[in-house]
């Protein structure tokens, strides 16, 4: 149930952030029949006059629905590809407006990915700032990030448990480490080269949000009082942060 509600909430996201409501899909031309409007085929690079443009026995709004690209045969999924090589995952250039076969969208010299890790705005020329936030539920043991408000990925995690609690509130990056060691007292817990560390407070520990090798129970407390991410998911997290990024945990 819950692989359902999530299937449905993406694609709610790909079509919130570009605007479309369904009824305004439904009044626009749709030449081909797939459930995609010729104006929404346009921005994904598909053909409004072929239902299935990649020739893969699936239409170009089915794929697109169960968060497959429609552009190539093989199953590959939008959030694993990067189609013009400028870092940002297809599904990201598709809920931000960016073109994904152009890395750089808005003819202003720089690489789209570039500009969104450091917390500008790839499809203006002018240098507009974008607000990035992770947020962190503690009660559902989870993750989101977002550019203005426009979801990009959500991933389980695992915070601290009952006697080492994570901390609530808003917080923003204070430091980014690539690799860190994390240890108890006594050697209670020794995790050498623990990859993609996001400083985000300090009260009597330091606290970030970091990749965990050692266990893959996320969903689950597990944590010192860290916020444990999966290694599959944690690089990519980690490049988009910079300082600006507010951080809220509740």
């Amino acid at each position: 149930m819950l692989g359902i509600t999530k299937h449905f909430f993406v694609f709610g996201l790909l079509l919130a952030s570009l605007a479309w409501t369904q009824s305004t899909l439904a009044a626009e031309t749709d030449s081909d029949g797939d459930g995609l409007s010729d104006t929404l085929e346009t921005q994904l690079h598909t053909n409004p006059t072929l239902a299935d443009t990649d020739g893969d026995g699936f239409n170009d709004g089915t794929e697109v629905e169960n968060g497959y690209s429609p552009r190539h045969a093989e199953r590959i999924k939008l959030g694993a590809l990067d189609s013009d090589n400028d870092w940002l995952p297809d599904a990201w250039e598709i809920r931000l407006g960016s073109d994904l076969l152009s890395p750089d969208t808005d003819g202003d010299g720089f690489n789209d990915g570039v500009e969104v890790r450091n917390g500008y705005a790839p499809t203006t020329a002018q240098a507009t700032q974008i607000e990035k936030q992770i947020a962190v539920s503690l009660a559902q043991q989870h993750l989101t990030y977002s550019i203005n408000g426009i979801a990009l990925e959500d991933f389980p995690i695992s915070s601290g448990v009952t006697s080492m609690p994570t901390p609530r509130g808003e917080f923003s990056v204070l430091d980014k480490v690539p690799v860190k060691r994390y240890g108890g007292p006594g050697f209670s817990f020794d995790y050498p080269n623990t990859k993609w560390n996001i400083h985000f407070t300090t009260g009597y520990w330091r606290y970030y949000i970091h990749g965990a090798y050692w266990h893959n129970n996320f969903g689950t407390p597990m944590s010192h009082g860290c916020v444990n991410v999966a290694y599959a998911n944690m690089e990519r997290l980690f490049d988009f942060t910079d300082k600006r990024t507010k951080i809220i945990i509740s």
